[in-house]
């Protein structure tokens, strides 16, 4: 688990494990090698690789770019670019629920997800290491 051990004994952050990405990687090698490999196919190679360079971009923003936080407060969801928070406090975090597909289960990544008292739209947090570990310290933490 990506763990921040400087933060506060109060708080605890993770950010998403680069494992997590895993089928990206694979979209960036077939956008990458693809035309390279087999020209019939008809995409042009400098496409490829702006397609693979595209998908970087966007693995390199999630996976840099965010971090989940569980302070005395709340949850929070932190992005670095554009700069915001997302804040859920204790008193309106309903259940804590772990989803993973095959390929996560088989990387031993996941996602938690944080329900909403009275409903609404869900906190996610993606592609954490050891998703049942994160949930036990959230339950743990949880007032």
């Amino acid at each position: 688990m990506t763990e921040n051990k400087t933060a506060s004994a109060e708080s605890r952050v993770w950010r998403p494990c680069t494992r997590a990405f895993f089928v990206y990687y694979v979209a960036m090698a077939i956008a990458f090698f693809g035309p390279l490999i087999n020209p019939a196919v008809g995409v042009p190679v400098w496409l490829g690789w702006l397609v693979g360079l595209l998908i970087a971009v966007g693995v390199a923003y999630h996976l840099f770019g965010q971090e989940y936080r569980a302070t005395p407060r709340g949850l929070m969801k932190v992005w670095r670019w554009p700069p915001q928070e997302e804040l859920l406090p204790w008193e309106n975090v309903g259940a804590v629920t772990i989803r993973r597909g095959l390929t996560q289960t088989l990387l031993q990544v996941g996602n938690v997800v944080v329900s909403r008292r009275q409903g609404g739209e869900e906190m996610f947090w993606y592609g954490l290491t050891h998703p049942k570990e994160v949930k036990a310290a959230l339950e743990e933490m949880r007032p």
